[in-house]
């Protein structure tokens, strides 16, 4: 493990030096870059400034026109006029000089040519203005003006041909015609001179302004070169630190996976109370240390600006009870009520990010547990503001711990700092729970802060910035529908917790119902039995499971214990963590039970369930007959499906009730396989090599339709989107069902198309009270497993060693396509193990393989590699907890006991 280390540190430090390389010398580069940067900015200027003479050019023969109109616009022969010879040459001669330099100007900027030609044009329309004016002092100054103007190019070489012009100008017309420059008849033949003169003094001035101005852009530019490059040593220094951790964490992650899974499955075996408690202790520390991984990893994520926003369209109820729904378990331990209160008016569908949500909320409810030892803790949301489809969400986690001090409510939002920051401190964490909270507030649109008082609890605000999706009817809308017709009922509610049986109220008055709230089971029996004499029992209750003095399994004793409430549906809200508690509720025949904090869809849907199904509930269902034999012989299915587990699961179950199976591994082989065999029925992977599910059905059926047979084909798809069934039915396909497969849906299906009607999709609907656990929680869900392959453990085994033999040859391809960039085979890789993945899990593992799939499928792989990332620590989890099922079975199978 040592050297594994060492050659990990040693690739990682060799990474960095060869990303830090070009510091070593620097000098040639920066160099490179400031003379870039400083001849890009002359380039600027010099368009600029080419532009500005443009314009100045057009207006000085403009002036040049119309100051020649208004001086001297007529020549006076006798009686007779005619129009000056000045106008003329104001247009004509202005014209000449101008047109050439303004057009380089406006159409080739910023060129050598067009410099030089703006400077002997300007100079040469001072002259022409010089003439003009009939060689007026005054006017002189019009060249000092344009020299000046030429200095804004800071090129100095611009003034060597505007010196010459002006030079030689006043020495050819002072020798020719010295009144129109010098405003004389007889001028001194060294005049010129005396006037060049002048022009080099502003000169050695105005070179000196342009020199030092080209050499403070220089001074810039080289400062701007060595800032980008140690911007660039610093990326480069963060990318090597972001890769590093990336790797490192996948390192850490693996051995503390095993060592996760191999204390599971030791505490499964035969210990003695010694041993178990230093297991117990191994497992608690393992998850301290893995939590711990995961707060410095998210922490440098946000220091280095790479941790990013998701935004999707979320449910806000589910997302809440999706996050607070594993922390029960700890709540129940500590004998703590755990409540989620969502105000009426808050939306539920919402566009964001669900997991930085999920962050928050966990972050600040498991302080909240980790510093409550009674009483409760409560999630609240409310609207804090609206704008448009802009919605600010205010959300809170209260509870009756040991507060805060003063002093202290500040500094704990900085990083690696706690309230209790004492050696001796009682509680303990790495510091970074609330400062991760506080940067994802920020990053969302929003900001946390506390309010607390010691001794008497605490409250955590944070607000959100989400986004609005109003043409989405909410899930909890459609759900209501199914109870419309009970709407005015009543219903007992039993709780001793006060926010518990508020939220509850607002639940069940939400739905149209006349909740009756009791604090106790005694009060609960005083309202039965008033309800008992005014002849209208209630048609529904609800108890808590534990209350003082009377607790709820007590009180659906006594209740049931009187005639006219016998059959009565009872709902039982009970603790997570509670043992014993889902045995006793089905010991005494409840219509549901439900896990608290009560999540809004569950309850509606066994109040929904036990007010209108309750004559049914209890009874179950004859299954329809299947068909396993068809004119005296066993059915033969064809099964065309690439991926190996759940080519291994229907293979067994399809044989478990008599089938004759052959299987494929894609459609080129299901259409060998019809050519040499007859078969009564095709299960039809949609995706899969070489030729795909509709593909091969359009060529079964383009066959049929000369023979006019019909073979049904049901279609296996990764999921029931829109539009599938659609598709499905107009390649020729007969039904579908959505993977996972489920034995009940596929047997289903089969008799349907068998007996010659068409299957709708279906979807597996859960058990009234049946829990979903979260994914964190439970990697593997034994119970979800062993539904889909009829209860068989030795199946369910099976499986996990397919799985598990399969699996690192599906992320090796995964691996390859990455690193490849090739999206279409990271798509196909993605798909595949995300049909062998959904048979153990809904959880994490196949959220991540789908995310990894979506963008693989969007061709863009950015985002991919932390998408691998997060897929391989959650597979390494799933593996780790199939790898333990199955070594816990195989010990029951050899100590002689079932598994069922």
């Amino acid at each position: 493990m040592r050297a594994a280390y060492a050659q990990i540190f040693d690739s990682r430090r060799k990474a960095v030096n060869q990303a830090i390389q070009p510091k070593l010398d620097p000098n040639d580069a920066i160099e490179q870059r400031a003379e870039f940067l400083l001849q890009q900015r002359k380039q600027a200027i010099y368009r600029r400034t080419d532009r500005m003479f443009g314009g100045l050019m057009i207006f000085q023969w403009v002036a040049g026109i119309v100051a020649a109109l208004v001086v001297s616009p007529w020549a006076w022969a006798g009686t007779s006029s005619s129009l000056h010879i000045h106008v003329w040459e104001a247009v004509l001669l202005g014209g000449a000089v101008t047109v050439f330099p303004a057009a380089l100007a406006f159409f080739r900027p910023g060129e050598t040519l067009t410099r030089y030609s703006i400077a002997i044009g300007q100079m040469l329309m001072s002259a022409l203005l010089i003439h003009l004016s009939g060689g007026r002092i005054e006017t002189h100054f019009h060249v000092f003006g344009s020299l000046a103007f030429l200095a804004f190019y800071r090129d100095w070489r611009v003034f060597v041909p505007a010196t010459l012009v002006v030079a030689t100008d006043h020495f050819v017309r002072g020798v020719f015609w010295p009144q129109s420059v010098f405003g004389v008849l007889a001028a001194s033949q060294w005049r010129w001179v005396e006037h060049a003169g002048w022009v080099i003094f502003e000169n050695i001035f105005l070179v000196q302004a342009c020199l030092q101005g080209v050499a403070e852009l220089r001074d810039s530019s080289r400062k701007q070169a060595e800032l980008e490059a140690t911007t660039e040593a610093a990326t480069a220094a963060s990318r090597a630190k972001s890769e590093f951790l990336a790797n490192m964490s996948h390192e850490i992650r693996t051995p503390m996976n095993g060592i996760m899974g191999m204390t599971e499955i030791l505490m499964d075996t035969d210990l003695n109370p010694e041993q178990t408690e230093y297991l117990n202790l191994v497992k608690t520390s393992s998850d301290s240390l893995l939590q711990v991984i995961n707060d410095v990893l998210d922490f440098s994520k946000i220091e280095a600006g790479k941790l990013d926003i998701d935004p999707v369209l979320f449910s806000l109820r589910e997302t809440l009870s999706d996050a607070i729904k594993p922390l029960s378990i700890k709540a129940g331990q500590k004998d703590l009520e755990l409540a989620c209160h969502v105000q009426p008016d808050v939306p539920n569908d919402l566009f964001g990010d669900p997991t930085r949500l999920r962050q928050i909320v966990v972050n600040l409810v498991g302080n909240a547990l980790k510093f409550t030892e009674s009483g409760e803790v409560v999630v609240q949301a409310k609207v804090d503001s609206r704008a448009g489809d802009d919605i600010v969400l205010h959300l809170s986690v209260r509870d009756t711990g040991v507060g805060i001090a003063p002093e202290k409510q500040k500094i704990i939002f900085d990083s690696f700092t706690q309230a209790d920051g004492s050696m001796t401190r009682k509680y303990g964490g790495t510091g970074l729970g609330l400062t991760i909270s506080s940067r994802l507030a920020e990053i969302m649109g929003g900001r946390v802060w506390v309010e607390s008082e010691v001794g008497k609890g605490s409250t955590f605000h944070f607000t959100l910035c989400f986004r609005l999706q109003p043409e989405r009817a909410h899930p909890e809308t459609r759900l209501t529908d199914t109870i419309v017709n009970c709407e005015g009922m009543s219903v007992l509610v039993v709780d001793d917790n006060q926010t518990n049986r508020r939220i509850l109220q607002e639940m069940l008055s939400g739905w149209g119902l006349r909740p009756t709230l009791a604090d106790s089971g005694r009060t609960a029996l005083v309202a039965l039995q008033a309800v008992k004499d005014a002849g209208k029992p209630y048609p529904l209750i609800v108890i808590d499971a534990h209350m003082p003095e009377m607790d709820g399994f007590t009180l659906a004793e006594q209740i049931i214990a009187i005639r006219e409430f016998r059959s009565t549906p009872i709902i039982m809200l009970t603790s997570a963590g509670q043992p014993g508690d889902a045995r006793r509720c089905r010991e005494l025949g409840f219509a549901a039970y439900l896990c608290k904090p009560v999540r809004q869809s569950e309850l509606l849907e066994v109040v929904s369930s036990a007010l209108s199904k309750s004559a049914t509930n209890h009874v179950p269902q004859a299954s329809a007959p299947r068909i396993v034999r068809q004119e005296g012989r066993a059915l033969h299915v064809l099964l065309a499906e690439d991926n190996l587990v759940n080519q291994t699961l229907a293979s067994h179950l399809l044989e478990k009730r008599g089938y004759d199976v052959t299987a494929v591994g894609d459609g080129e082989a299901a259409l060998v396989a019809i050519e040499g065999r007859r078969f009564d029925v095709i299960l039809m992977d949609i995706q899969m090599p070489r030729k795909d599910g509709l593909e091969t059905t359009a060529a079964i059926r383009a066959k049929e339709s000369t023979t006019g047979a019909h073979l049904p084909i049901i279609a296996l798809t990764a999921h029931a989107m829109k539009g599938d069934r659609e598709r499905c039915l107009s390649a020729g396909m007969d039904a579908y069902i959505s993977k996972p497969i489920r034995s009940r849906e596929l047997f289903e299906a089969i008799d349907s198309v068998l007996q010659g009607s068409i299957a709708q999709p279906l979807t597996a609907q859960p058990l009234p009270g049946e829990k979903k656990q979260e994914a964190a929680a439970a990697p593997f869900d034994e119970a979800l497993i062993l539904s889909r392959t009829d209860g068989s453990h030795e199946l369910c085994v099976l499986l996990v060693d397919t799985f598990c033999h399969e699996y690192p040859t599906r992320m090796a391809a995964l691996r390859q396509a990455l690193q490849q960039r090739d999206s279409t085979a990271l798509a196909r890789a993605a798909h595949a193990l995300k049909g062998a993945v959904a048979s153990f899990t809904e959880g994490r593992a196949l959220e991540a393989t789908v995310a990894l799939e979506k963008i693989a499928l969007g061709g863009d792989l950015l985002g991919a590699d932390q998408a691998h990332e997060r897929l391989a620590t959650e597979l390494d989890r799933l593996q780790a907890a199939l790898t333990a099922f199955a070594h816990r079975q195989r010990g029951l199978k050899s100590k002689g006991q079932t598994a069922n």
